[in-house]
C-alpha cells in the first residue's frame, strides 16, 4: 500500500510540474512569415540525353531530437544547440539535408537548434491552444469512456506538437492539423500532436513538393494498456490518412515521415499499411522499397533483422504526383555515433534517443512541350 501511495504520489507531482513549469519550456519564436522566398544551394538539374527527361537529387531528413522539459528528461537545452552546432557544420561542409523535419521540438530551446542551423525558411505545426473537435465519428464509445485523469487523457494540451520543417528553399505555404483532441492514449495527451504539412519550391522542378511531417501515439511511454495505445494510434492512423488524401494534389508529388512508433509492432504497421493503401495511388515506404523492391539502392546503415522497417520508429515514405516521379537511392543513419559532450539520455552520451533518417530521392519529370507546358510523366516502375 505504501508504495501504491508512493506511486501515485510521484505521478500527481510530475504532472503538477509538467503544468506549471512548462509554460516556461515551450516554444514561442515568432515563425517567419509566408510565402518564404529564400533559396540556397540549389540542386543540380540533369538530363538525360535520349529522352530529354530532367531530374534532381534531393536529402531528405527526419529526426526526433527528444526536446521534451523537465521533468520528463533533462540537460535537453545543451542537446538541441549541439544539434543545430552540427547542422552548421555540416552546412559549412555543404553537405547538409536540403530539407529536415524535425519531431519532439517541444522546447523554447529549439530557437537555438533552428538558428544555428542556418536554414533559412522553416515552419512549425500545430501549438499548445490549437482546438480540434474531442473525437471523431470514428472513435469507439469505450474508447470515449475510458479516458483516465490521472493518465494524462483529460488533463488538456501542456505542450505543442513539436513539429517542424526546416528548407534551403522556399516554404510557399503550410498546413497544420492537431489530431482530435482526445484521440490519444495516457501521457501522450498531453502534447498536441497532429501533422504538419508544407508546399515547397524545389528550384529547377515544375510545381513544388509536398511534404508531410507527423508524430504518432507510443506504446509502453504512454503508461496505458498496449490495446488502448493501439486503438489510439489507429484513430491517429485515419486522421493522416485522411489528411493525405485531402491535401495531396495528386499533381504534385508527396513525401511524408516522422515519427511513426511502430518499432517491433505489427499490428500498428499492418493497419497503417492497410489505410494508406486506401488513397488511390501507391505509397512507397523507403525501408522496404531499399531492401525488397529494388536492388540498387544505396544502404548506408545496418538493421538488426529481415524487416528494417519494423526495426525503427522512424520512417519516410512517398507517393509520385503526375507531373514528378518520386524515387528513393540512398538511405543513412544521421547522429547514430556517440557524442563525447551530449548529456546521457537512454544510458548513452547521444544528441537523442533517436538516430536521424537521411533518404535521398530522385526527382524526374518530362521536358516541356512546344506550348511551354510540362508532360505529363508515366509513373516510373519500381
Amino acid at each position: 500500500m505504501r508504495h501504491k501511495i508512493f506511486s501515485f504520489s510521484s505521478r500527481l507531482l510530475s504532472i503538477l510540474a509538467i503544468v506549471f513549469s512548462v509554460s516556461a519550456c515551450v516554444t514561442r519564436m515568432p515563425e517567419p512569415p509566408l510565402p518564404q522566398q529564400v533559396a540556397v544551394h540549389p540542386p543540380e538539374i540533369t538530363v538525360d540525353p535520349v529522352t530529354g527527361e530532367h531530374s534532381v537529387e534531393i536529402d531528405i531528413l527526419i529526426y526526433n531530437v527528444a526536446g521534451l522539459p523537465w521533468p520528463i528528461s533533462n540537460n535537453r537545452t545543451k542537446a538541441l544547440k549541439l544539434i543545430g552546432a552540427e547542422f552548421a557544420a555540416m552546412r559549412e561542409r555543404k553537405e547538409e539535408p536540403d530539407i529536415v523535419l524535425i519531431q519532439e521540438g517541444f522546447m523554447r530551446s529549439t530557437k537555438y537548434m533552428i538558428k544555428a542551423s542556418g536554414y533559412p525558411n522553416w515552419v512549425r505545426g500545430p501549438r499548445a491552444g490549437d482546438k480540434m473537435p474531442k473525437f471523431s465519428e470514428r472513435a469507439p464509445d469505450s474508447f470515449k469512456r475510458e479516458r483516465r485523469f490521472w493518465k494524462g487523457e483529460r488533463f488538456g494540451k501542456v505542450l505543442d506538437s513539436g513539429l517542424y520543417v526546416l528548407s534551403n528553399w522556399p516554404i510557399l505555404s503550410k498546413g497544420t492539423q492537431p489530431f482530435y483532441r482526445y484521440e490519444c492514449a495516457g501521457f501522450d495527451c498531453g502534447a498536441n500532436k497532429g501533422i504538419l504539412r508544407a508546399n515547397i519550391k524545389v528550384p529547377g522542378m515544375p510545381g513544388f513538393l509536398q511534404v508531410m511531417t507527423t508524430h504518432l501515439n507510443s506504446r509502453e511511454a504512454s503508461g496505458v494498456s498496449n490495446e488502448r495505445s493501439l486503438m489510439a494510434h489507429n484513430l491517429q492512423i485515419d486522421h493522416l490518412d485522411e489528411q493525405i488524401d485531402m491535401q495531396w494534389t495528386g499533381f504534385h508529388p508527396l513525401i511524408f515521415g516522422g515519427d511513426f512508433n511502430m518499432k517491433g509492432d505489427r499490428e500498428r504497421l499492418d493497419y497503417a499499411v492497410s489505410a494508406t493503401g486506401q488513397i488511390g495511388r501507391p505509397a512507397y515506404l523507403v525501408q522496404h522499397y531499399c531492401t525488397v523492391v529494388v536492388s540498387d539502392c544505396d544502404i548506408r546503415m545496418s538493421y538488426d533483422g529481415d524487416e528494417p522497417w519494423l526495426d525503427t520508429q522512424d520512417l519516410q515514405a512517398w507517393i509520385s504526383g503526375t507531373q514528378t516521379n518520386v524515387r528513393a537511392i540512398m538511405i543513412e543513419a544521421l547522429f547514430d555515433e556517440p557524442h563525447p559532450d551530449a548529456p546521457k539520455i537512454a544510458g548513452r552520451h547521444t544528441l537523442s534517443d533517436h538516430d536521424g533518417l537521411l533518404v535521398r530521392y530522385r526527382l524526374s519529370w518530362a521536358p516541356t512541350n512546344a506550348d511551354g507546358r510540362t508532360r505529363a510523366l508515366t509513373p516510373a516502375a519500381p
